[in-house]
């Protein structure tokens, strides 16, 4: 065989595999909490759902399902190339294969940090969707979804997925991470991006991970709770839901407008 099919092939098996992952992470969790709760315990919504009164259309889970499906798919294309790319030689993104080369220590405490680091960008970079010009020609597709499921977790606007992409991607130009924890902290990050839409009220045992209502609320009052996973960035910035505040599609800026009395303070989820 020549070595510019074999070059293609390689190509081909890698972009592929990518691909084909992350559709299959999508539909196998997000799959196991439709019919966990959606099917079989559709008829008591009041004893799990973060919204009982408020369910999608039907055509609506399945604009939701097929155009998570597709998003994931460019985003795994855009995944395979840069492992291509890596393999091929390209060495730019700083990774390593070799514990040894740079430790236990290391290897563990840059884990850690590279979650920390996606976790902040991925706040940054969604509350820049909430920018009146972006949330109007980009992120509102997400909104449509104001009751989330477990399918809606990437169904957005191509631009939003590419733009989050290329944000969680940003570290690995930056300082070197072994490629096992490059794929155990963006499966954890697929994995409860799905859990956190998927409508149903669940608190994690997990210290760090934020309940499923942090993230519903969002949906729920558009502009506030942008964190992904950490509710560290809204505290600090003051974007996290406080009590006596209106918020809506029209109230830009994270903070809501004063309300009809009540307490200020933050929401304390479970």
């Amino acid at each position: 065989m020549l070595d510019h099919e074999m070059d293609w092939l390689m190509w081909a098996s890698i972009v592929g595999a990518s691909m084909l992952v992350g559709v299959a992470v999508l539909w196998i969790v997000a799959g196991y909490y439709h019919v966990r709760y959606y099917v079989r315990r559709g008829h008591e919504p009041e004893t799990w759902k973060c919204q009982p009164k408020r369910f999608l259309r039907p055509d609506q889970q399945r604009q939701a399902a097929i155009l998570s499906t597709i998003n994931l798919s460019i985003g795994g294309f855009v995944s395979g190339n840069l492992v291509y790319a890596y393999l091929q030689g390209w060495e730019l993104p700083k990774l390593y294969t070799e514990v040894a080369d740079y430790g236990w220590l290391y290897t563990l405490g840059s884990t850690a940090l590279l979650f920390v680091l996606m976790d902040g960008l991925a706040y940054y970079t969604h509350r820049a969707m909430h920018l009146k010009p972006l949330f109007k020609r980009i992120h509102r597709y997400h909104h449509r979804y104001i009751a989330t499921s477990p399918f809606v977790v990437v169904a957005m606007h191509p631009l939003e997925l590419l733009s989050l992409q290329a944000a969680t991607f940003l570290p690995l130009f930056v300082m070197p991470f072994h490629v096992a924890s490059v794929i155990v902290v963006l499966g954890y990050v697929l994995v409860f991006n799905i859990i956190d839409h998927s409508g149903v009220r669940l608190v994690s045992r997990i210290p760090w991970q934020g309940p499923s209502m942090y993230h519903d609320d969002h949906h729920v009052y558009f502009h506030v709770n942008f964190g992904q996973h950490l509710m560290f960035w809204d505290r600090i910035h003051g974007t996290l839901r406080r009590e006596g505040r209106r918020y809506g599609v029209d109230n830009f800026g994270g903070k809501g407008k004063p309300g009809a009395g009540g307490s200020e303070d933050f929401v304390k989820y479970p």
